[in-house]
């Protein structure tokens, strides 16, 4: 029932705008449409998966963590609350996002335990071994390709950091009828091969009921210092023989 009142609402807003356009504002919301319409459609259809994604994190006291395209900032705001002893990073490429969200979380701004900047995730304005870890919550369609991000991110996580990413499979979004190219699809396996050969390791994917449909959650892991030395010492030993 609830999954139906979602779809309805999604059907009227598509009724008013055009598919491209409705799927472009979901990338990058602007304007009236994205405050007042896309904005509250975040809020409501992001919550189970931005839970999911918060339990799957554990943040430990005094981590540095990093949320690649917070959108209105609800996943933050969670993080920030529960964590007060952790250090939190914004990053998205929308100002009417950056906007909204440091609205939303302007107590925790103020105190120091979070920053917002505007940056795009495949050249984001961080050092190497920035954080502990990096999340994000439905970005994944919007990397074409997705390469250049899933490098970004490993770049800035430090050594055996972790990666936190909730997404869609691509059969769930073509239930929700999304636009057929600015929403790439991926399966649960393709995402697992495209975060191993980005050079993540350890990497996992689980699933949760969930609403307007199922979770799915990645967990992937920069290598660290000592399994980056025992793999170089593995491929000489190959060499050598």
């Amino acid at each position: 029932m609830a999954f139906n009142l979602f779809m309805v609402k999604v059907l009227l807003v598509k009724s008013l705008v055009s598919a491209e356009t409705l799927a472009k504002q979901s990338r990058k919301p602007s304007g009236w449409l994205g405050k007042n319409i896309l904005q509250p459609m975040f809020v409501k259809g992001n919550a189970d998966l931005n839970q999911f994604i918060l339990e799957q994190m554990a943040v430990q006291a005094n981590d540095q963590i990093l949320e690649v395209g917070f959108g209105p900032g609800e996943l933050l705001f969670q993080l920030c609350q529960q964590n007060p002893s952790a250090l939190f990073t914004g990053a998205d490429f929308s100002p009417l996002m950056l906007q909204q969200a440091t609205l939303r979380t302007q107590r925790f701004i103020k105190s120091g335990q979070l920053s917002l900047i505007e940056a795009s995730s495949d050249n984001m304005p961080f050092d190497r071994f920035s954080f502990n870890q990096v999340a994000c919550a439905n970005t994944l369609y919007f990397w074409q390709p997705p390469e250049p991000h899933f490098k970004d991110v490993l770049r800035v996580l430090k050594s055996g950091g972790k990666f936190v990413m909730g997404f869609r499979t691509g059969e769930q979004i073509d239930r929700m009828q999304l636009h057929p190219t600015i929403f790439a699809r991926y399966t649960t396996a393709e995402v697992e091969s495209l975060l191993e050969l980005a050079g993540f390791e350890n990497i996992t994917i689980q699933s949760r009921i969930g609403f307007p449909v199922d979770s799915f959650c990645a967990v992937a892991y920069k290598p660290s210092y000592k399994s980056m030395a025992e793999s170089a010492k593995i491929n000489h030993l190959s060499v050598k023989s």
